[in-house]
């Protein structure tokens, strides 16, 4: 029989809380990125991101090219990271196209077949 004193309470991870993170030389401020997606296609792990381009920042699509590691970073209720995945990419695609009859924000997409994925632990209790 277990005991109240063995209960471990879990905090299960909310879908809007994270940040994401590329190499240095693409500096893309966090708070851009708009949603994420990570799925297997045959032997092949698939990462898809986009982000917002304001009047402040827009993406260079040579930067494509410069993306060597990407960091994934979930957070807990206040903010503080949790855990996370970081991975190298072996292909990228990215994608942006703008339409004076399209009245909606511009998005960019980006799509990367993830080399190697190393899971980030933080706050591990035992």
């Amino acid at each position: 029989m277990s005991k109240l004193e063995d209960f471990k309470s879990i905090e299960p991870l909310k879908s809007n809380r994270f940040i994401i993170k590329f190499n240095d030389e693409v500096k893309i401020p966090e708070y851009l990125f708009r949603s994420f997606k990570i799925y297997n296609e045959g032997n092949d792990l698939i990462f898809k991101t986009k982000i917002f381009q304001t009047v402040h920042y827009s993406f260079n699509p040579s930067d494509i090219f410069n993306i060597t590691d990407v960091t994934i970073q979930y957070l807990d209720p206040i903010g503080e990271v949790v855990n996370g995945l970081k991975f190298k990419p072996k292909g990228s695609n990215m994608e942006y196209k703008n339409d004076y009859g399209d009245d909606g924000l511009s998005i960019v997409k980006f799509q990367f077949i993830i080399d190697t994925i190393t899971p980030i632990y933080k706050n591990i209790e035992s």
